[in-house]
């Protein structure tokens, strides 16, 4: 049959031929041919679930910008996704069961947290990966990140620059995205989406609403690993470590 053909089902059951409406078929890249082939595997094997919560935007902003007071050197200035890797990576730190991966009958704590960040490329999606993200200062956090940004872009990631990643932070807040769901990637344990933030409100002191900033966070986790206690101990931690 003719590539620019499809078949379609009648009513009795039989099929028909119709012609395409006009599309065209589109060959994926290497870099998103890898990444259907690990989503695939993660809907298939990896029984998953989300958890969310609300981090108070107003205070990452307060912090972000006490830390740039600090900071002279341009290229070392933190962005919101450098201070919210770094965060993350501190908690995944005292929690140690986020920072795992299944084999058969044991979950495998990972010593280091490698923080794979996805990122957006003209080639498709990919996510290099901060290796030892625990131990870097914040203000080493944002130079790894651009450096890896900018190479991204210049198609200049290696091998090694995906190797060995531990859990993945996804933000989509610079498209305005509320919040998502994302896919584990396999064979990490878990993955973080991080949402734009927006307008919400929250109890003061003396029990009244006021308006304030969120940023939804969301987690999907391993089942197998991992429960939603887990990871809601977790999600607590990064929430509160903002304000301090």
């Amino acid at each position: 049959m003719k590539d620019d053909l499809a078949l379609q089902s009648t009513p009795d059951g039989g099929t028909m031929v119709r012609e395409d409406s006009g599309g065209r078929r589109v060959p994926l890249g290497m870099v998103q041919k890898t990444m259907a082939k690990r989503m695939l595997q993660s809907a298939r094997e990896i029984p998953q679930f989300s958890v969310s919560r609300e981090l108070d935007a107003e205070l990452l902003g307060v912090r972000r910008a006490r830390i740039n007071a600090e900071i002279d050197d341009d290229d070392r200035r933190v962005s919101v996704t450098a201070l919210l890797i770094w965060l993350t990576a501190l908690a995944l730190r005292k929690h140690p069961r986020m920072n795992s991966r299944f084999d058969e009958d044991a979950a495998i704590q990972h010593e280091q947290v490698n923080m794979a960040v996805a990122m957006d490329t003209p080639y498709g999606l990919v996510a290099p990966v901060i290796h030892g993200a625990e131990a870097l200062s914040v203000a080493d956090t944002a130079v790894a990140l651009n450096e890896l940004a900018a190479r991204a872009m210049e198609k200049r990631l290696t091998m090694n620059d995906f190797a060995d990643a531990t859990f993945t932070t996804s933000n989509l807040g610079m498209f305005g995205i509320s919040g998502f769901t994302p896919l584990v990637n396999p064979p990490q344990g878990a993955i973080i989406g991080v949402g734009a933030p927006r307008t919400a409100v929250r109890t003061d002191d003396e029990g009244q609403l006021v308006p304030t900033r969120a940023i939804e966070l969301t987690v999907t986790a391993d089942h197998r690993i991992l429960d939603g206690a887990e990871v809601a101990r977790f999600l607590q931690t990064l929430a509160e470590s903002v304000g301090k």
